[in-house]
């Protein structure tokens, strides 16, 4: 199976639309990116690691899940009790339970679990949930937040205000003996952006961008999946999801409020593909679709490759496809290397590390825009390409045909 679209549940789901719609029903389901929850573990984990294992944060670190923080009378409590003023003490705030009223578990509670386990292996280092007393004695350096997604950043805010109405945590912040870091599997460029800008100014890590209609449709293709976005479900008030966000990810513990509600809202009778954002329906294998195939498809898209799954099973020409898939995405006009990242959905740092090398081969200026080199570096690659297929030499350098060379 190549792409989602052609998954049967997904089949059933573009039943919904008339012929007129469809293609743009196709576009816009291909382009969500599904999540496992191995893969979501795993690469927190390795966040988590780079954290812990970072030479600028050699001492202990405290973890929190983000959590909703509801306000009392109008304003945002500290988060931990009787702590406005003067000293912090107590052991914190209680585990994340079930409301009596309303016993929804969100991603927090999958976030806190998978605190606990982290913690646990990395013995005193890595501390989960601790309170004042517990941050004071074992000389806490480094709040990390964990969170699934940032979408309009607005729940990480609140957290992060909370966090700051604490007078210890004030004091300790104002002389430099605590920082705060944000970590995240993704996030919307509108989200991380309102996130890295809060007064507390925290360092913001994630695994990678987050698709969103805008950053993966342009043109006449944009126009078409916002409409069918505005026309189903009927009078929805946020057609394109919490903010406008528009956001294109789904996790296998469900999909945010950010996404479009025709995906997963059941107003005025429409059946949507995640019924109340929980993706337990979907079958397993669909978040397991063939990763050789959506970069095959993603890097014809970008850098008009016919045969691009033959670049892509070469080990030799894997990189240098990434680098020109990545140029491609800077000819597009993406310079944040968040939006580069759900773009051509590669990791962060993956990216991070590409963006370097092409500064350094001075294809992308330090704005990573296109340089006039890097313009004519996929200039040519797209003519040769279309001219007459790359071929290897013994010395494992790339040969290309004598009648090419003046291209």
């Amino acid at each position: 199976m190549a792409s989602l679209s052609e998954a049967d549940t997904v089949r059933s789901w573009l039943d919904n639309f008339e012929d007129q719609d469809r293609q743009a029903a196709i576009d816009l389901v291909n382009e969500v990116l599904l999540i496992s929850r191995d893969d979501f573990i795993e690469e927190l984990n390795s966040l988590l690691d780079s954290l812990s294992g970072s030479k600028a944060c050699p001492k202990k670190i405290a973890l929190y899940a983000e959590r909703p923080i509801k306000k009392v009378f109008g304003n945002t409590p500290c988060f931990f009790p009787n702590s406005r003023h003067g000293r912090a003490e107590g052991s914190g705030v209680p585990p994340i339970v079930a409301d009596p009223r309303n016993q929804e578990v969100g991603s927090e509670g999958i976030v806190a679990n998978l605190i606990t386990d982290y913690s646990r292996r990395k013995g005193e280092f890595c501390i989960s949930h601790p309170g004042p007393n517990k941050l004071r004695s074992e000389k806490v350096r480094v709040i990390g937040v964990v969170t699934d997604f940032i979408g309009s950043g607005q729940r990480i805010i609140r957290m992060l205000d909370s966090l700051g109405f604490v007078a210890t945590l004030n004091s300790w912040t104002s002389y430099k003996l605590i920082k705060f870091v944000v970590l995240a599997y993704s996030g919307t460029t509108e989200g991380l952006k309102a996130v890295r800008s809060h007064r507390l100014r925290p360092e913001v890590r994630v695994v990678m961008g987050c698709p969103t209609i805008q950053n993966s449709f342009v043109g006449e293709r944009r126009k078409e999946v916002e409409r069918i976005c505005h026309t189903q479900p009927k009078r929805h008030p946020e057609p394109l999801g919490f903010l406008a966000s528009g956001a294109l990810i789904a996790f296998s513990h469900g999909c945010p409020n950010n996404t479009p509600p025709i995906l997963h809202s059941r107003r005025s009778g429409w059946r949507p593909l995640f019924h109340g954002r929980s993706t337990s329906e979907l079958p397993s294998e669909l978040f397991r679709i063939d990763e050789c195939n959506a970069h095959d498809q993603r890097t014809h898209r970008l850098l008009d490759i016919r045969d691009a799954r033959n670049k892509l099973d070469s080990s030799k020409n894997e990189e240098w496809v990434a680098v020109l898939k990545v140029l491609a995405a800077a000819e597009k006009g993406l310079r944040d290397p968040d939006e580069i990242s759900a773009r051509v959905r590669m990791k962060i740092n993956s990216v991070d590390n590409i963006l370097k090398l092409a500064i350094q081969a001075r294809w992308l200026n330090c704005e990573h825009r296109l340089t006039q080199l890097g313009m004519r570096e996929l200039t040519r690659f797209r003519r040769r390409r279309r001219k007459a297929p790359l071929l290897v030499g013994s010395d494992e350098s790339f040969y290309y045909p004598t009648q090419l060379r003046a291209l």
